[in-house]
């Protein structure tokens, strides 16, 4: 299949997507209903759910998973490893903790305006410490980086559940309601918080996309082209991690998306360059928006979290991806 009809598929699937997700859920609405919400012509009950619950949880999704998969493009680019991914390097782990100790210590108001907020502090104190860790003293070592972030990980991860002690029962179900990766509830305010991040730095990656390829082959190769290496390396991680850290803050933590799109983009393109970072993000958005989708229908009563139909398909497929870089790396 050409690369123009994978783009015209994908641009199907969004849209099918953006239909499905406005017409399923607890209150089921025919297309026809839904072009008269949308005409503004509809009853206010279904104007209520549509603009109000559904377009806004629809958004979150399609940004969401965006900022996640191209967060693990960089992260997979600048460390050379396939297996890089925010959930893995502590991104994820540190949102959590702050959420739980927020919830736990400070207010029992699981509907804070300030949740998305505090998320996004503990995703950048993971990243910090993860960077602390895994510098050296003159050297920037992105294999180190890793093993830093899958040490950091697990020990906040750790924390998380020793927190999970003292906090309330209702701050108890939201907390690991949050972890799981639900997307229920998300409103217009979590539709701006993470939008201008997306705005702002996608279009500004993508014009630095060049110097990103050239990092992709080496470092080596990279300083013999006259890339400023370390500078280009903080600048992709400091943009990774806010991407993963507003995605996260507001979608919950959601773990294997900045993992398997850029897999499936870069197969698709042959190529690490800004169509396979822009295909990365398009695939994200897919594979957030239909496991939002699927998490309403796979129950009879109630919703699954989107973050587990992402980890019952990525889990799988990082264990498969791991199989092979060891076989790849034996021969």
């Amino acid at each position: 299949m050409k690369k123009g009809a994978f783009w015209l598929l994908l641009g199907i699937l969004l849209v099918t997507g953006l239909i499905l997700s406005l017409i399923i859920g607890t209150i089921p609405l025919s297309f026809k209903e839904l072009l008269a919400v949308l005409a503004n012509q509809g009853t206010p009950a279904h104007q209520l759910v549509v603009l109000d619950f559904r377009l806004p949880r629809t958004l979150v999704s399609i940004l969401a998973g965006a900022g996640l998969a191209a967060s693990g493009y960089l992260f997979q680019g600048v460390t050379h490893n396939d297996l890089a991914d925010p959930g893995i390097l502590g991104i994820n782990a540190g949102a959590g903790l702050t959420v739980l100790l927020y919830l736990g210590f400070f207010t029992s108001q699981t509907s804070s305006h300030l949740l998305p907020l505090i998320a996004c502090l503990g995703s950048f104190l993971a990243a910090f410490l993860v960077y602390f860790c895994g510098k050296q003293k003159e050297k920037f070592d992105p294999n180190r980086l890793l093993l830093a972030g899958i040490a950091v990980n697990a020990g906040i991860s750790a924390l998380t559940l020793i927190g999970t002690v003292r906090i309330s029962q209702d701050s108890y179900r939201f907390v690991t309601s949050w972890l799981a990766g639900t997307i229920w509830g998300t409103t217009w305010n979590h539709v701006l918080m993470i939008f201008p991040a997306l705005l702002i730095l996608l279009p500004f990656i993508l014009f630095q996309g060049k110097s990103l390829e050239v990092i992709s082959l080496g470092d080596e190769e990279a300083i013999a082209l006259g890339v400023p290496l370390k500078k280009k390396q903080l600048f992709y991680l400091i943009s990774a991690v806010i991407l993963a850290a507003v995605s996260v803050s507001v979608a919950g933590s959601i773990s294997f998306i900045g993992l398997i799109a850029p897999h499936l983009a870069k197969n698709i393109v042959n190529r690490k360059n800004n169509h396979a970072l822009l295909m990365s993000v398009f695939i994200g958005s897919l594979l957030l928006l239909y496991s939002d989708i699927l998490g309403r229908v796979i129950l009879t009563n109630g919703e699954m979290a989107a973050g587990i139909i992402v980890s019952i398909i990525g889990a799988p497929y990082f264990i498969f991806r791991l199989l092979k870089k060891n076989q790849v790396s034996i021969n």
